[in-house]
């Protein structure tokens, strides 16, 4: 169900990919929304997918897989990455993408505290207590400065 501010999409939604449902239980990681995205395009409307649209779903995707521990990229995410790379051989190599996404990761620059709080929040709730949790990435320099 959308928002109410976002209820006047309603109409336009085609699909609700929910990554929580496509997760089969092994202990392999849950796979990225974005890559998820690109899988269901690919399988429905490989057209759409245009260079800007690929380097965007692309760098979500490298994203997910360098916040995870080890940097490890599932083996969907690795085939996601190799179709997208394949037709579209002008895309940045991986490394560069990571090295900016590292590099602005740890830059909180015309972001609001709400902003960084609210990027990666998860709620917990068991009906009568609710805990919400955020990830917070900083240099140990702006640490010391607050």
């Amino acid at each position: 169900l959308l928002d109410s501010e976002d209820k006047s999409l309603e109409s336009a939604v085609v699909k609700v990919i929910n990554p929580e449902e496509q997760c089969d239980g092994s202990l392999e990681l849950q796979a990225s929304s974005s890559s998820l995205v690109v899988k269901e395009i690919l399988q429905e409307a490989p057209e759409l997918i245009t260079q800007q649209l690929a380097y965007l779903l692309r760098g979500s995707i490298l994203f997910k897989c360098m916040s995870l521990e080890a940097d490890r990229v599932t083996e969907q995410q690795e085939k996601v990455l190799s179709i997208l790379e394949e037709k579209f051989p002008d895309l940045p190599p991986r490394e560069e993408i990571i090295s900016v996404l590292q590099e602005t990761q740890f830059n909180p620059q015309g972001v609001s505290i709400e902003e960084v709080m609210l990027k990666d929040l998860k709620e917990i709730s068991d009906g009568e207590i609710k805990v919400a949790i955020s990830t917070v990435y900083m240099t140990l320099e702006v640490r010391g400065n607050l």
